[in-house]
């Protein structure tokens, strides 16, 4: 359960589903959080930013014959940097820390926040629609993470529930789509 698998199984190990489908159980609950590979893209960005920075700023002294004095330009620039990284690193803590998602047999969970936690539940029967999207952006660089998009039929707040940050996006896509259909077998069971 390090970092390698997102995925957190609260079962034994014969009921991930990895050896047979005799071994899944429904009763299973699987819980999973953001990925912080998902900011792989965002932190090359801001090297960029930075190194252009301190570069335009090294070719501006380097370019200056009359000794002129950019003490404000550099304090302006460093100033600057300083708060892209800010954003950067509280948005990353954020992100990595509070955003977790939850499958249980029959609803989708999905717990957010720092201060207020929010969770909004997607009940499994009304899922209609899921949708894979992983970028070519984040295939190159951020190693494959993705967002699943989950259409509700019923949800009134959230009609269309984005799960960013998913690393293994298509294992889950399957899993999410294999629940999904679990409880639509058993509806018509019962119904039936």
């Amino acid at each position: 359960m390090g970092e390698n698998n997102p995925i957190l199984n609260l079962e034994t190990p014969a009921m991930t589903g990895a050896d047979s489908s005799a071994g899944k159980s429904s009763s299973a609950v699987r819980e999973w959080a953001y990925s912080g590979k998902a900011m792989r893209a965002m932190c090359i960005l801001y090297w960029g930013v930075t190194i252009a920075v301190l570069g335009l700023m090294g070719f501006l002294m380097a370019k200056d014959q009359l000794g002129n004095f950019y003490g404000p330009a550099w304090g302006t620039a460093i100033v600057v940097l300083l708060l892209l990284w800010t954003h950067f690193l509280c948005t990353y803590f954020y992100r990595t820390w509070t955003i977790r998602y939850r499958l249980t047999p029959y609803q989708l969970d999905t717990i957010q926040g720092f201060f207020t936690k929010t969770t909004d539940t997607t009940e499994l029967l009304n899922i209609v629609d899921l949708r894979l999207v992983i970028t070519l952006w984040d295939r190159m660089f951020n190693g494959g993470v993705g967002k699943i998009v989950v259409f509700s039929s019923t949800d009134k707040t959230n009609p269309e529930l984005p799960l960013i940050g998913i690393e293994n996006p298509q294992e889950m896509f399957d899993i999410l789509n294999a629940a999904r259909a679990e409880v639509r077998k058993k509806r018509a069971l019962i119904s039936g």
